[in-house]
């Protein structure tokens, strides 16, 4: 049994293609993502959109100490998923077109709010001020082919690319086990042992 963890010429096969198909059809590319967002209780919510022919939904809601029941996930947990699982996406794809093997591949995505900013306590801003995506990865290639992927797969994915386009957005890659890329700033060198909320 192969370490390997995709299918790396299926997924080669279609990206290549993919990209060939929008050249030649550009009015393809355009694509109008949409959920459907209904207020249940409080401040407890559900999301509800159908994709590839099926229906989905997911809720979100606040602690107890922020009006809410715990219920669910809060909104910003899922900005943190989507920016985590879109990389991991694209990482899967670029390993794949410069035939570089993932056998494993994990991404935590930290970041910083200052909640005086949604409660306008201060002169401070409401959104998070930097993102840390802290990739780790387990492959047989060097270190420089590694962050090669990891860097164009965050050139690529459209939430990164979003998320960047208003705050920083910090790599920190974790190749084997070996820290080999931090472009953190020396303010966020330990921000990953400072608190996080749970």
């Amino acid at each position: 049994m192969s370490d390997e963890l995709t299918n790396a010429s299926h997924l080669r096969e279609v990206v290549l293609s993919t990209r060939e198909r929008l050249s030649r059809e550009p009015g393809a590319a355009r694509m109008r993502p949409w959920v459907s967002t209904r207020l249940e209780q409080d401040v407890r919510a559900v999301a509800r959109f159908m994709q590839y022919d099926q229906p989905y939904e997911f809720r979100c809601d606040e602690s107890v100490a922020r009006a809410g029941l715990g219920s669910a996930p809060s909104p910003m947990r899922y900005l943190l998923s989507g920016l985590a699982f879109c990389l991991q996406v694209w990482c899967a794809k670029v390993a794949a077109l410069h035939d570089v093997a993932l056998h494993e591949l994990q991404i935590d995505v930290r970041t910083l709010l200052d909640m005086r900013g949604e409660h306008l306590v201060d002169d401070v801003p409401a959104h998070p001020q930097w993102f840390v995506l802290d990739v780790r990865l387990r492959s047989p290639a060097s270190p420089d082919a590694v962050l090669a992927v990891v860097r164009e797969a965050a050139r690529r994915c459209p939430v990164t690319s979003l998320v960047r386009a208003a705050v920083p957005v910090h790599l920190l890659i974790t190749h084997n086990g070996t820290t080999t890329y931090d472009d953190r700033p020396d303010e966020l060198s330990e921000e990953h042992e400072e608190m996080t909320t749970r």
